[in-house]
Parts: structure tokens; sequence; C-alpha cells
């Protein structure tokens, strides 16, 4: 997965399905950085972070081979595995 540098003034989902109907927004390593408006003289906020953007059906089957995997160490967590 492709990440590239990413800022906001609010502080961003770390998985973001909602604001496009095609896209999803992944983010990591998100860190609040404090500076001084230049105009304004007001110490602000903004939100750096590390995004990936991918298609909402390459998300789902992230998705899926996740839950595959999950599946798969619950049933040898119960069953053992082959011996």
């Amino acid at each position: 997965m492709n990440y590239h540098k990413s800022s906001g003034d609010e502080y961003p989902k770390l998985v973001d399905i909602t604001s496009s109907p095609t896209t999803v927004y992944l983010r990591k390593n998100i860190r609040a950085v404090e500076f001084t408006d230049d105009i304004t003289g007001e110490t602000k906020t903004e939100y750096q972070y590390d995004e990936a953007i991918i298609t909402k059906d390459e998300y789902m089957d992230i998705l899926r081979n996740q839950t595959e995997e999950l599946e798969n160490a619950l049933a040898e967590l119960l069953f053992g595995g082959d011996e």
C-alpha cells in the first residue's frame, strides 16, 4: 500500500469510508503539530499523517482477507492443527 504525507486542521478518522462514494482513506502515524498563524498570531493545531487512498472494492478485498485470516486463526485455536 502506498502512503503519502497529508495534513488537516481536524483530527482525521483512521479509516474514512464516508467522505467519498468510491474511495476509502486509510491513515496512520497521526501527530498534532502546533504552529502560530502568521496573520492572526493565534496558536493553531494541524494534524499531519500518512494517508493511503484506495477504492471501496480494494477495501472490501482487504476486509475479506482479514476475516478469512481471523477465521483460520480461530479454527486453529479451537480445533488445533493437523497432528
